[in-house]
C-alpha cells in the first residue's frame, strides 16, 4: 500500500505576507510554475541574478518560515510551491508603497506621475476610462 505524499504547510501560513525583492525573484519562478525543487530554482536564479546555491536555500527557507511556500517531500528532496496567491502580494506590496510613499492617498501618487511623466491624450483618456470603470468602495 503506497502512501499518497504529505504536503507541509508552514506554520506561518498565511494568504499573504511580505516579502523582500531577493524573495520576489524566488516567488516569481514559483509563480510562473510550480511545484519546483530547489535546485531547479537555483539553477534559474544562477543564471539570471548569479545567486549561489545557498543563497537560494536561505531564501526559499525564510520563504517557508513565513508561510509564503509549502513544500511536498518527494524521495530525498522537496518540491516548492507557493502557498500564497501573487494578486495577494501585490496588493500588499502597493499599499505599503502607497502608504510610505504617498501617505496612503492615491492623489499624490497620480498627480506625482502626471507631473513627472509625458502623458499623451491617450493616456489621459484611458486613466478617465478606468476610473469610469471604477466602483467605489462604500
Amino acid at each position: 500500500m503506497s502512501k499518497s505524499p504529505v504536503r507541509k504547510k508552514s506554520p506561518a501560513a498565511a494568504e499573504t505576507v511580505d516579502i523582500t525583492e531577493a524573495e520576489w525573484d524566488v516567488m516569481e519562478l514559483l509563480w510562473e510554475k510550480a511545484p519546483r525543487t530547489s535546485q531547479e530554482i537555483a539553477a534559474l536564479l544562477e543564471v539570471t541574478r548569479g545567486w549561489k546555491r545557498a543563497t537560494v536555500v536561505t531564501l526559499l527557507s525564510r520563504l517557508t518560515a513565513k508561510g509564503a511556500l509549502v513544500t511536498e517531500p518527494e524521495g530525498n528532496r522537496f518540491l516548492y510551491s507557493p502557498a500564497v496567491e501573487r494578486s495577494a502580494c501585490v496588493e500588499l506590496e502597493t499599499r505599503s508603497f502607497l502608504e510610505r510613499m504617498f501617505g496612503g492617498t492615491l492623489r499624490p501618487l497620480v498627480a506625482h506621475l502626471a507631473e513627472r511623466e509625458r502623458l499623451t491624450k491617450k493616456d489621459v483618456a484611458e486613466l478617465k476610462a478606468l476610473l469610469d470603470e471604477i466602483k467605489p468602495k462604500t
